[in-house]
C-alpha cells in the first residue's frame, strides 16, 4: 500500500491513520480545516459521517447534501479531498461499481477490504 501521502500530515494524524491501517481504529479524533468552495465542503463534512465499513454512492452525496443532480460534482470534490483516509472519499462508490479514487482504484479496494467492503 503507498502511503507516501501521510507524510505531509500532522504527527498525531499520521498515528491515527496507522493505527487505522493495522486495524486498531476506526474512528478518528481528527477536525481537519477543509479548505474549498461551499459545496465541496459540504460534501467533505457528509463524507465525514460515513461510518466505517459503509459506503454511499455519488449520487447518494449528492442527495444527502440537498443537490440530488450533482453527481459528477460530488465525484469532482472527491478528487479536490486534501486528506484521503480522514475525510474518507475511499466511501464513495458509483451506483455500478467503485468509481475512482484519486490515490488509485488499487488503494481504494484495499481501504474498502480493510474495512470488510467488496466492491466488485
Amino acid at each position: 500500500m503507498n502511503l507516501d501521502f501521510i507524510k505531509d500530515y500532522p504527527p498525531q494524524w499520521q498515528k491515527q491513520v496507522s493505527q487505522y491501517l493495522a486495524g486498531r481504529r476506526r474512528n478518528f479524533d481528527i477536525k481537519p480545516q477543509l479548505e474549498g468552495t461551499g459545496f465541496q465542503k459540504a460534501v467533505w463534512r457528509e463524507m465525514m459521517k460515513i461510518p466505517f465499513g459503509e459506503t454511499r454512492t455519488y449520487q447518494q452525496l449528492a442527495a444527502a447534501i440537498g443537490r440530488p443532480k450533482a453527481m459528477r460534482a460530488v465525484g469532482t470534490a472527491c478528487g479536490k479531498n486534501r486528506y484521503p483516509i480522514i475525510v474518507p472519499c475511499h466511501r464513495v462508490v458509483a451506483t455500478g461499481g467503485i468509481g475512482g479514487f484519486s490515490l488509485g482504484l488499487e488503494l481504494k479496494r484495499q481501504l474498502l477490504k480493510l474495512e470488510g467492503v467488496v466492491i466488485e
